[in-house]
């Protein structure tokens, strides 16, 4: 993951689909941050505080300590900060059990590998969750009735993807909440992150063949990203991804449709692309987006071509 990905999804808040990026960023030997966003470790932590995580491995932990981790449930797989509360060396492979802190059963037991790092700093959030009178009390009821009315929503949204015009509808209101930032490169970083609308020409100056980067965010969350390469011919889209629970949104054609007017005020003649035949989707996505074949092969992917 390049470090314009990485700089973009540091402060935002994670979800069930961001185990890839996590796990990029641990790879990075990189700290990062993101927000509490349950009550199972209250009074610890209370929902919207800030977390920093830092990599480590299973061994480094000691009792006592928070960890982030995934953890596989019968809904699907989850990220978890709970406390190490107890190893269990008995088999072959140390075990780790962890608890919440506000969770009166018994904790999960997971392995080494599906520890992702332990906090190491925590920001405080909104404080009427910790005040101790009826306020505070009044805050965190009605903000898990909340939850609970979220989650019902959540299931009846989910029982509507299967009726017809359901992916048509979501794309329009989608479409239109979608900010996208482009930032430039200078040496190995990407600076300048600012918003560019569709059809909006150049806002603020992009001149000359720069690596460019454009970021969605979807209300402060990360929710797709392009990386385009200047090359001898023109622009190479590299990095084009989507996160899954976004995928037939409209995203990725968003993200293409402004990577072809970066490049056409760059002044360069060609926007280039390759996809592995495999993945049709992306590969359906390029040629909507007026894509060709040229024919030829890079690597073992398809190679797309569209002139500006």
């Amino acid at each position: 993951m390049q470090e314009g990905i990485i700089q973009g999804l540091k402060s935002d808040r994670l979800d069930l689909t961001d185990l890839l990026e996590v796990s990029d960023l641990l790879l990075h030997g990189q700290t990062f941050r993101f927000r509490v966003a349950s009550w199972s470790m209250y009074p610890t932590l209370c929902k919207g505080d800030r977390l920093t995580v830092e990599p480590v491995s299973a061994p480094q932990l000691q009792v006592g300590e928070l960890v982030l981790f995934h953890h596989r449930f019968p809904q699907g797989l989850r990220l978890l900060c709970h406390r190490l509360v107890a190893v269990d060396d008995a088999g072959p492979v140390p075990r780790l059990i962890t608890k919440g802190d506000a969770a009166t059963g018994c904790g999960e037991v997971i392995q080494p590998d599906q520890v992702l790092g332990r906090v190491v700093a925590v920001t405080r959030g909104w404080p009427w969750w910790r005040s101790g009178r009826w306020v505070g009390a009044l805050a965190r009821r009605v903000d898990q009735a909340t939850e609970r009315l979220t989650l019902l929503l959540a299931q009846w949204l989910q029982s509507t993807q299967k009726l017809h015009g359901y992916r048509w509808l979501m794309r329009n209101l989608l479409s239109r909440c979608v900010v996208v930032y482009l930032g430039v490169s200078e040496g190995t970083r990407w600076i300048s992150y600012q918003p560019i609308s569709r059809g909006g020409g150049d806002p603020f100056g992009f001149t000359g063949r720069r690596d460019f980067h454009l970021l969605a965010k979807l209300g402060g969350t990360s929710v797709g990203s392009l990386q385009g390469k200047a090359v001898a011919e023109g622009y190479r889209i590299e990095h084009l991804h989507v996160r899954i629970r976004y995928r037939g949104m409209g995203v990725g054609s968003q993200l293409l449709d402004l990577a072809t007017t970066v490049a056409a005020v760059s002044g360069v003649p060609v926007l280039l692309a390759s996809v592995e035949p495999a993945n049709t989707a992306a590969l359906h996505l390029f040629t909507k987006m007026g894509f060709r074949k040229t024919g030829g092969l890079r690597g073992n992917q398809i190679s797309l071509r569209r002139d500006l």
